[in-house]
């Protein structure tokens, strides 16, 4: 399997929307796992039943194991950042400050504006909630802001989530994405060094030879590199060929599926096994002749990060507004009320995109690579 050419990088973007939808169904999975927010009473759920939850039976696999999005989120990292930026890295076309400036305007300035808002939050939560403790995440101390502030909050062993609980795992990726550069200014961008990468990472997590999650990020983001690599190869392969290939990932995907919900497929396993074949399938797949609605799937690509980053915010605005017993105050069991929360948080995270993120980057990289943005 060779990396991609500058030619089908360039054309790449217009065949990219399963991932986008991949993207989407990623943070849905978390939203839907971290539902069982509201019932939080200070750093603890009360009178919390999964069981009892709004579509149930539809969203069971999402409020049992929905936080394995951030897996499969990280394995989609690595097959955009080996489409992107492999190759450019490896050839010496991207260098170390370009790549960090790419990173940084992309992550930091909503990181920094969430950040804030959950530090003022948690202000207004203590004075009005007296749970005598924290709202979900602990740990809110003056050290573990600054940990936070520079996105190191889960670099090193026995910090615990603090503030906005769920950048640690943006924080963990930026560890990563240091890694894959080292890596490929190396040269090791072959099928055979992302083998090797997930090899090693595997063995030292199933060994349990450390518990750090740098290990499983490194493990999927490999992953999803050794995908685009096959994706890659597969589009060098007659049509034929690459249809009967594409026919069996489907149908495993779907007898992996039918195994994980029978139970017989381990959570863990299945987002492995099953992720790289989801995207194979989706990216072949998911390619409407309608651009409006190309632009609507993008769309919903691009709320991702926004809504990963605002929707803690905003259970804790409605618990310093609302008092520590959300569960009694707010209809939680209703299928209007979950349908709701996720449409404004999407809907949210729209204008963030458009209004916040999307100016900060061009901000940012005009000032720090005036050349070019």
């Amino acid at each position: 399997m060779s990396p991609p050419t500058s030619s089908t990088t360039a054309a790449a973007p217009k065949t990219l929307l399963g991932l986008e939808l991949m993207r989407f169904a990623c943070a849905l999975s978390v939203l839907v796992w971290h539902y069982q927010h509201f019932y939080y009473v200070g750093g603890q759920p009360v009178g919390f039943s999964r069981e009892a939850q709004p579509w149930f039976a539809l969203l069971q696999p999402l409020y049992h194991h929905g936080f394995l999005g951030v897996q499969a989120f990280w394995c989609l990292s690595g097959f955009i950042f080996f489409w992107k930026y492999a190759q450019p890295v490896s050839q010496g076309r991207v260098g170390g400050w370009r790549f960090a400036v790419l990173r940084f305007s992309r992550l930091y300035p909503l990181h920094l504006i969430t950040l804030l808002a959950v530090t003022g939050l948690l202000v207004l939560y203590r004075q009005r909630a007296g749970a005598g403790a924290d709202f979900v995440y602990g740990n809110n101390d003056a050290l573990h802001f600054v940990l936070q502030l520079f996105m190191v909050s889960d670099w090193a062993s026995g910090f615990e989530w603090s503030f906005n609980g769920p950048i640690w795992s943006i924080s963990i990726e930026i560890l990563v994405y240091a890694i894959f550069f080292g890596l490929c200014r190396l040269g090791l961008t072959r099928w055979w060094h992302a083998v090797a990468v997930i090899g090693v990472s595997g063995v030292i997590y199933a060994l349990k030879l450390t518990m750090h999650p740098v290990v499983l990020c490194l493990f999927f983001f490999y992953l999803g590199g050794l995908t685009q690599l096959v994706h890659h190869a597969l589009a060098q392969r007659p049509a034929t060929q690459r249809r009967a290939v594409l026919g069996v990932a489907a149908l495993a995907l779907v007898a992996g599926t039918a195994m994980a919900l029978g139970d017989v497929l381990r959570p863990m396993v299945y987002v492995v096994l099953m992720t790289p074949l989801a995207v194979l399938v989706l990216l072949a797949g998911i390619q409407p002749r309608s651009a409006r609605l190309g632009r609507w799937i993008t769309l919903l690509g691009n709320t991702t990060y926004a809504s990963y980053l605002i929707h803690f915010p905003l259970q804790l605005l409605l618990a310093a507004m609302l008092g520590p017993h959300l569960a009694e105050r707010l209809p939680l069991d209703s299928p209007l009320w979950l349908l709701g929360y996720l449409v404004i948080v999407f809907g949210l995270s729209v204008l963030v995109y458009r209004w916040i993120e999307l100016p900060a980057q061009g901000w940012l990289r005009t000032r720090l690579m005036p050349a070019t943005r």
